[in-house]
């Protein structure tokens, strides 16, 4: 056979393979038939690590030293980033002083409590004196020795003196709780700035893994500054995000498959295991959380995924493909041209299972 009649065979099995094609698809009539059929939810997202965070200081100052590397493993405590800051070195140097000074006023060399001393026992010592003579002018007045004027002055000078002596007693009362005071604000003010050098080492919250280093040896950071990220080393879960029109379906549970990027061809399984409660309000999306079996791949934080999330499954359903309905819930039978309301099962994007109103034997046309 020459190489001329060879090529005609092929052009004509190529149209004729053509044409059967067009014809299946633009196929009018056809009976229910029997396949296995899935509902599912896409979403989209990406990996972490489980109990992934990001290391922020709880002060501000200068990176003094790094003591970590990216994708090293460490231990819930272990350090990893020691902070200067000169200004906390100032405020415990002050913090220090106050409470000296606190601690001098409250021993028994205290300036202010042994002034306050000395005036009560001044006053105390004047009240005694004026008692004592105002007590012999009032016997003498009584007894007309002395005028009235003199005797009216001592006890002026008498009640003057109790006044002082009692003004004196609450002074005396009032610094001694003043200096208790100032000493245990000031001891609290030492212990809370010397806690704050403890904060100038940053430790690990949990057993993981370095996963981004962003901070370098001299950078000024603040409380805001994200300096590492640290997750689980061997445990993963997904962040998705599905569709608000979708999300009735899903339920904590349901089996997802995944495929990944960087895997392609390769199939992943888990589950759904939490659902915020919040629509995203500006791209109407909903957060999900769902667990990931690795097996034994090598992940990275920040993988993207898709996922289908399986709602329902049937195995060997009659079904009719989408095309053929009409008004969503109707078919039209092909033998009297009327309208059948169908049972409706689950669907997917080409297909829905039939429950009821025909079967296999019913012959239906495209609307």
């Amino acid at each position: 056979m020459d190489i001329q009649k060879i090529s005609l065979i092929l052009t004509l099995l190529l149209l004729a393979i053509g044409n059967n094609s067009c014809n299946s698809k633009n196929e009018q009539s056809i009976h229910p038939f029997r396949k296995d059929i899935v509902f599912a939810v896409f979403a989209s997202g990406k990996i972490n690590p489980k109990h992934i965070y990001n290391v922020v200081p709880k002060i501000s100052g200068y990176v003094s030293k790094i003591l970590v590397e990216v994708g090293q493993i460490v231990k819930s405590g272990q350090p990893l980033v020691v902070i200067r800051s000169e200004t906390n070195e100032k405020n415990l140097e002050i913090a220090r002083n106050q409470f000296l000074l606190a601690q001098k006023n409250l021993s028994e060399q205290s300036p202010l409590v042994n002034a306050a001393r000395q005036e009560k026992e001044s006053a105390k010592i004047r009240y005694e004196l004026d008692s004592i003579n105002f007590e012999r002018y009032r016997t003498l007045w009584s007894q007309k020795v002395v005028t009235t004027q003199q005797y009216e002055q001592a006890k002026t000078q008498f009640e003057i003196a109790k006044r002082n002596y009692q003004k004196s007693l609450h002074n005396l009362r009032q610094i001694e709780n003043q200096v208790q005071t100032e000493y245990q604000n000031a001891k609290l003010l030492l212990e809370s700035q010397q806690s704050n050098l403890n904060e100038f080492t940053i430790l690990s919250s949990i057993d993981g893994k370095v996963y981004d280093l962003m901070a370098q040896e001299g950078e000024l950071v603040t409380t805001n500054t994200a300096l590492l990220v640290i997750g689980n080393a061997q445990d993963f879960e997904t962040e998705l995000y599905i569709d608000e029109k979708d999300i009735s379906f899903v339920k904590p549970g349901q089996k997802v498959i995944y495929e990944i990027s960087a895997y392609r061809g390769k199939f992943f399984e888990g589950q759904v295991q939490k659902i915020y409660p919040r629509i995203n309000p500006t791209n109407k999306t909903c957060k999900i959380i769902a667990t990931i079996h690795t097996q034994d791949f090598e992940f990275y934080a920040g993988l993207s995924l898709e996922a289908n999330i399986i709602i329902s499954e049937r195995k060997n359903a009659l079904v009719i493909p989408k095309s053929f309905l009409f008004n969503n819930e109707n078919v039209i039978r092909k033998e009297k041209q009327d309208t059948i309301k169908i049972i409706k099962g689950i669907e997917d994007l080409e297909y829905v299972e039939i429950l009821g109103g025909i079967d296999e034997k019913t012959e239906i046309i495209k609307p």
